[in-house]
């Protein structure tokens, strides 16, 4: 399963299997593809020459938030003539009774990634175009939130497009780095202008994250028992405590627009799960392309870039290139904005690593709720069970693990993120 999401929300949700993901909705038939096709192409006599016939929309053992299916859909148009055909995938609410279901009931998630995928990804690939850049989304075919919310987007997975795992190399980073300061960048000229751009992406998912607090107890649980395991453990054990205290307060605060730095436009679930690459024949990635725009918000930059430093490469690659990573993306970003003509202010460097620090919660929270599934086998345990607490976390015991967050645990307590006072 994919267990190396960027946010609360999309790990609880990889992790629950749904019946719903195994049989298709009844009202996903040709009539509806039909209909489909003629209001995405504007084009009333386009017919069906052959049924749609449903795949599982994720690989085996992948698991999003949304019920993915896939399907081909064959056409003849009396405008074009001849036999043409279209490869889409779908994103449609879960109906089987879950956190899945629990978490996207009122569809606001869906709302978002919608007018993201209609209105907001063509004006950044606009301006990107402008300046002899691209930014590549998959297609938009069709959305609605009535009778049924599903969102149809064009299927590039037969297009060399791969997903991967975390990033192993500096190199393989840098596509990764550009997409998100283009995305980022170009946010920042759209706000500047319409007035109404940062209202209209005020979205928070702070709530919804606080609200399964059952996973986040389970993590800071474990950081707990390792101060009462080993005794170098111990002295972390207050001041764990007192940063969880305040936590609930710090996130819902993160997820305001900043008053220290330049707000953009964050993807929000930005995770190596929500990217997919092209590979040469070496095995080196050549470009990189976002996906799952259903949180996006009007905030700080530091969530989507802790996402980058966290829930991307492996954590060797970020330990050796950490720094680089962020000088990466602020020369990228600032060079962005200063192509497209933005008379803002540009944040500096330090003004970027400042935002960071103050934001560092963050980082500690994923390495407390995240970074164990690194070390575990999911088939070999109940992931549903050891979120709710039910059962203990193996990883407990693992050296590799123990000596990172010791290692990390100390960089918090001595960068002040952690405080003993």
């Amino acid at each position: 399963m994919c267990l190396h999401c960027a946010c609360v929300v999309s790990t609880l949700l990889t992790m629950t299997y749904n019946l719903d993901e195994l049989e298709a909705p009844e009202w996903l038939n040709d009539d509806f593809f039909l209909k489909v096709m003629r209001e995405s192409q504007n084009d009333a006599t386009i017919e069906l020459t052959s049924g749609c016939v449903l795949r599982p929309g994720t690989n085996k053992g992948d698991h999003y938030a949304s019920v993915m299916f896939r399907t081909t859909v064959s056409y003849r148009s009396q405008r074009t003539g001849g036999v043409q055909s279209i490869n889409l995938i779908m994103k449609t609410k879960p109906e089987a009774d879950g956190l899945k279901k629990e978490l996207l009931d009122d569809g606001g998630m869906f709302a978002i990634e919608i007018d993201m995928y209609s209105k907001t990804l063509p004006e950044i690939a606009r301006l990107m175009k402008e300046i002899g850049e691209e930014y590549m989304y998959p297609r938009f075919i069709y959305g609605a939130m009535k009778p049924r919310t599903i969102l149809i987007l064009e299927d590039i997975s037969d297009q060399g497009w791969v997903m991967g795992d975390f990033i192993n190399t500096l190199d393989d980073m840098k596509p990764i780095v550009k997409d998100i300061a283009m995305f980022h960048a170009a946010s920042v000229v759209l706000e500047s202008a319409n007035p109404n751009f940062a209202e209209e992406h005020s979205f928070s998912v702070a709530d919804k994250i606080m609200s399964f607090d059952g996973m986040i107890k389970k993590g800071f649980g474990d950081l707990k028992q390792l101060t009462q395991r080993y005794p170098e453990f111990a002295h972390f054990a207050k001041p764990l405590e007192k940063f969880q205290e305040n936590l609930t307060s710090f996130y819902v605060e993160l997820y305001k627009p900043s008053k220290t730095i330049q707000n953009v436009l964050i993807h929000g679930d930005f995770h190596s799960k929500n990217m997919l690459h092209q590979v040469d024949a070496d095995g080196r990635h050549t470009d990189t392309i976002l996906l799952d725009y259903q949180i996006c918000s009007w905030t700080t930059p530091a969530i989507d870039l802790y996402y980058l430093l966290d829930m991307i490469p492996s954590q060797e690659v970020k330990d050796r290139h950490r720094s680089e990573l962020i000088l990466m993306y602020h020369q990228q970003y600032s060079d962005f904005l200063k192509r497209m003509g933005y008379l803002g202010k540009i944040p500096t460097l330090l003004d970027l690593q400042i935002e960071l620090l103050r934001n560092a919660a963050l980082e500690l929270f994923h390495y407390a709720v995240f970074t164990s599934f690194r070390y575990m086998d999911p088939a070999a345990i109940d992931i549903e069970a050891l979120i709710k607490g039910e059962v203990n976390n193996p990883v407990l015991e693992n050296e590799d693990f123990k000596k990172l967050m010791h290692t990390e645990l100390t960089r918090f307590l001595h960068q002040g993120t952690l405080s003993c006072a």
